[in-house]
């Protein structure tokens, strides 16, 4: 027995790193590709790295207009590599959630932070300021919810952690973030406003711009090294409290550093491109099936998936129409289905 187990660990690790290598060289050359997608696709794969070394090295002989650079530096560069950094950070947030809840259907919207990041970002645009504005403004939003939802839990919990009140606690904000969400909507000014809105409220790349990446790429880094040094540790939480104090994990604290981290890579994401639907419910399932429920395995998994998946739907919304999609209704009409299909082949596991 101890000599099948152990030949039974070593076949998983070979299986996860074997799907980690696959899918890093599917997610390398989906970034390649990606810069052939969009409107203006005149440019020649050839001479996409040659501009990005002639950024660098201007005697670079050039073979290519100020137009396609344009194109390749300042439009497609951003938002592929904000569609990488923003999916990974969906995914590895709903994982971080459902591990937390120990609940499938547990996502970024769980605690409200999405609806409070958007509240945030639509008082942005009402009151005018400008692009960069509506995005500090939404990641503000974001995090003052989830000190909202801790507050209420601990009144509700009598200064003591209860994960369930926090769900609670975490349902009702969102709802009530929702609705103000409709009644800022509601007396918007439905020519100029209102559409700015809606088309935030669904989701794009299309306002992502090279100063962006550096505060994408910092809050991405603050979310995301802790809880890949903790990621052994995440698994613990799914134990009851009694269990985890028995072999001296401080849970609480745990606790409360994955909803910080899971937190700021959602409320960042949502910030910089605003709604993106079902990214973070069902690619942690995914995940799951590939390399197993471990989370030391799941969440790259999880980053690498979110991160393919949504460039290809940010290739999509690029290329199949004339005008750009909103990224979340492609989000939705693909996410929801799979999800369909994760349900029916999981069923057994979740009864009714």
């Amino acid at each position: 027995m101890p000599q099948k187990t152990q030949k039974r660990k070593a076949n998983n690790g070979l299986s996860f790193h074997l799907i980690f290598a696959f899918l890093i060289t599917i997610l390398i050359i989906m970034f390649i590709v990606s810069f052939l997608c969009g409107r203006y696709s005149s440019v020649a794969l050839t001479n996409v790295p040659l501009i990005f070394l002639n950024a660098i090295f201007p005697n670079i002989p050039q073979t290519w207009t100020q137009a396609e650079a344009a194109v390749i530096l300042d439009f497609r560069f951003p938002r592929i590599l904000a569609a990488i950094l923003v999916g990974a950070s969906l995914a590895m947030s709903g994982a971080t959630y459902q591990v937390l809840f120990s609940n499938p259907v547990a996502s970024p919207d769980t605690l409200g932070v999405s609806n409070g990041a958007s509240f945030g970002a639509v008082i942005g645009i009402l009151l005018g300021v400008n692009t960069f504005g509506v995005k500090i403004s939404a990641f503000m939003a974001g995090c003052l919810v989830i000190l909202l939802v801790y507050a209420l839990t601990s009144l509700l919990g009598k200064n003591k952690w209860n994960i369930t009140y926090l769900l609670l606690v975490g349902m009702i904000i969102s709802s009530v973030f929702s609705g103000l969400l409709s009644i800022l909507k509601y007396v918007a000014d439905p020519e100029s406003q209102l559409p700015q809105i809606t088309y935030w409220l669904m989701g794009s790349f299309g306002n992502v711009s090279r100063s962006d990446l550096g505060y994408v790429l910092l809050f991405f880094a603050l979310g995301t090294i802790p809880l890949v040094l903790l990621r052994w540790r995440i698994n613990l939480l799914e134990l009851d409290d009694s269990e985890a104090k028995t072999i001296g994990v401080n849970i609480v604290g745990l606790r409360i550093i994955a909803i910080a981290c899971a937190t700021l890579l959602t409320a960042s994401s949502t910030a910089i491109t605003g709604g993106i639907s079902w990214v973070g419910l069902f690619i942690p399932h995914i995940a799951r099936a590939l390399v197993g429920s471990d989370y030391r395995r799941a969440l790259p998994v999880s980053a690498l998936l979110g991160a393919l998946f949504l460039l290809g739907m940010d290739d999509l919304a690029r290329t199949i129409s004339v005008n750009e999609l909103p990224i979340s209704v492609l989000t939705s009409i693909v996410g929801a289905p799979m999800f369909f299909i994760i349900i029916a082949r999981k069923r057994r596991e979740y009864p009714l």
